[in-house]
């Protein structure tokens, strides 16, 4: 019998991280990288919740499945890589977050254990939010994530807790059935307030992000929409809880590893322990918090394997991404694979085989009254990010010779250039993309309209939230 067990967090960056050279102390995550095999090089199909999810659980680009904001869904026709674990016998168990919306709240999990943070309609509860809240209603975006910072109780914590104890109680029962179980928490995603004696610790330790109050010579104005300027005490306030956080997460990993490790050595099966992220997290950098860019820290994420089989001490370079997940995890368990994925089984690269692949991630923003499709697409040391409507402002960044992202070099290296302009043209129509997405969007406010006629089911969503004043410690 094999059982897997899969910890994703949500917006950690594994730049701010230890295991990735960060600030941020993840003795846990520093041993499953000593343990099993970790990425360096993975990033997210999309730097926004929903459409990295989706596009994760299809092994789509949100482009293909058609998922590029948050109100918006998979059909429930669409497989998942769970299916084909139902049909091999799996019982396929969410604890925690998804990010699901609508009525399909499973998707391929045969049992949901507990509740998600975020509205699960297509009608957000703005009522209800604003009372569950208190202080913290508005500070769950990239804007008004800077209005309450500090250490002491929050939303975040409260949930995170609900979460974990329902994991280890799930781990401490008998099961019959080979387990497939996907924990999913809330932290280090903002608002930006973290434990205590965590905040305190770190407000020792951090330093003013980079290209702090300097805007780059290649920001668009896409980008330039991206910025929330800040004061300088802000900023290392936000970069503390953040990393306090962080360490949080890591602390709960622990708790569930070693639950889990247990929870195999009883049943005597082979098991599988993944941790990885949605997106990232600015935090700062260029004046921009949050995620929603394809610079490293929002569109770098962690993703490390441990287990049976899997090579010990080993980290990889090649690239990777969020959609290899279900791959992977199919072809480790010998379960049938989803067709038509954009997501490889990242098996063979484990075992020495060598890989020289595109990787790719899209974003739909929208500036000056009109939706812009982004891609970035990165391939070796090379990293190419443009914007429909600001093609002739593309950027290609070395990320060898300069892996801060601070010098655009797409005039130094027109061949390089023209290689990454040749596949965005060839691959992806923005225009078409970006009518799809105008229909969606019409499709979503139907949803809401007929959801608000047949009566709202809130019931998947987690409302038990104590912190609702501002923290202790600001």
């Amino acid at each position: 019998m094999k059982d897997i067990l899969v910890f994703i967090s949500d917006q950690h960056s594994p730049l701010w991280s230890a295991f990735g050279g960060g600030k941020a102390e993840t003795p846990v995550l520093n041993e499953v990288c000593a343990s099993g095999t970790s990425f360096s090089q993975c990033y997210t199909s999309c730097p926004l919740c929903v459409p990295a999810r989706m596009s994760m659980l299809t092994g789509k680009l949100p482009s293909k499945n058609g998922v590029m904001t948050n109100l918006d869904t998979i059909p429930d026709i669409m497989p998942t890589f769970l299916h084909p674990f139902v049909e091999a016998g799996y019982e396929t168990v969410l604890i925690g977050r998804m990010h699901f919306v609508g009525k399909d709240q499973r998707h391929g999990f045969t049992k949901r254990l507990a509740k998600d943070m975020t509205p699960v309609s297509w009608n957000r509860p703005v009522e209800k939010l604003k009372e569950e809240r208190g202080v913290f209603n508005g500070t769950y975006d990239a804007r008004g994530c800077v209005k309450v910072i500090g250490g002491g109780e929050t939303p975040v914590v409260n949930y995170d807790e609900t979460v974990i104890q329902t994991a280890l109680d799930y781990l401490n029962q008998d099961h019959e059935k080979p387990q497939l179980i996907v924990v999913g928490t809330y932290a280090p995603h903002f608002p930006y307030v973290a434990p205590a004696a965590l905040y305190e610790k770190y407000r020792k330790r951090v330093s003013l992000p980079s290209m702090f109050h300097e805007t780059p010579d290649y920001f668009n104005a896409v980008l330039e929409n991206r910025k929330n300027i800040v004061d300088e005490e802000t900023a290392l306030k936000a970069q503390a809880a953040y990393l306090a956080l962080i360490e949080y997460t890591d602390q709960k990993i622990g708790q569930v590893r070693e639950a889990f490790r247990e929870f195999t050595k009883k049943r005597g099966s082979k098991p599988l322990f993944c941790y990885l992220s949605d997106h990232g997290d600015q935090v700062g950098e260029r004046d921009i918090f949050g995620k929603c860019t394809f610079f490293e820290a929002s569109a770098k994420i962690p993703m490390m394997f441990e287990g049976d089989g899997i090579p010990q001490g080993k980290q990889i370079e090649e690239l990777a991404g969020i959609m290899d997940l279900g791959p992977t995890l199919c072809s480790w368990a010998g379960v049938s694979q989803v067709p038509g994925q954009d997501g490889e089984s990242l098996i063979p690269v484990m075992n020495g085989q060598s890989s020289d692949r595109m990787i790719v991630s899209e974003m739909l923003e929208k500036t000056g009254g009109r939706s812009h499709y982004g891609l970035m697409l990165r391939r070796g040391k090379w990293k190419y990010m443009v914007y429909s409507g600001y093609e002739d402002r593309d950027i290609l960044f070395d990320l060898e010779q300069d892996p801060k992202e601070t010098e655009n070099v797409i005039h130094d290296y027109p061949e390089e250039a023209k290689k990454f302009r040749d596949y965005y043209r060839a691959g992806f129509n923005a225009s078409a993309i970006e009518r799809e997405q105008a229909d969606r969007a019409q499709a979503a406010k139907w949803m809401a309209a007929w959801e608000k006629q047949v009566g709202v089911d809130d019931s998947e969503r987690w409302s038990g939230n104590t912190a609702k004043e501002y923290p202790k410690i600001g």
